[in-house]
């Protein structure tokens, strides 16, 4: 059983979603999984976990201040190999996925084991999973 840590915040309840799907995907096939919004997340959390998400919106073509702010909290941790993954939602242009990718990459020294995915902006939860289930099911056969 893996420890999954998914950092996250949410402007519309997009990114929510996504992380709700993920999670029940993970703990169905017997992972522990915690989600941590920005100000809740401590280092001690990322660097327990055996695999770690961070995910958050676009907002005017960057990534929202939340998600930012914590980003410099986690330079403290200790995360160089940790395997992790990315994932954004978006309205129209998704640029946080890369914002995120590339702090946990060069920042953070991460091993980013999956490519992040953007799941656009939908109400429709079942259109939502068909979009994050084949990222979640590499995530899972990756641990």
């Amino acid at each position: 059983m893996a420890n999954i840590v998914i950092v996250y915040d949410s402007l519309r309840g997009n990114t929510k979603r996504v992380v709700d799907v993920m999670s029940e995907l993970f703990t169905g096939a017997g992972h522990a999984v915690k989600a941590f919004k920005p100000k809740e997340a401590e280092v001690a959390d990322l660097e327990a976990a055996d695999f770690l998400l961070l995910g958050g919106p676009t907002y005017h073509k960057d990534l929202i201040n939340t998600m930012k702010q914590v980003l410099f909290k986690f330079e403290k941790a200790d995360l160089k190999g940790k395997p992790g993954a990315a994932f954004a939602s978006f309205g129209w242009s998704g640029e946080s996925l890369g914002i995120l990718e590339d702090t946990m990459k060069n920042l953070y020294e991460m091993n980013i084991v999956v490519d992040g995915i953007k799941i656009k902006q939908t109400p429709v939860a079942a259109k939502i999973k068909k979009e994050v289930e084949p990222f979640a099911q590499k995530i899972l056969a990756s641990l």
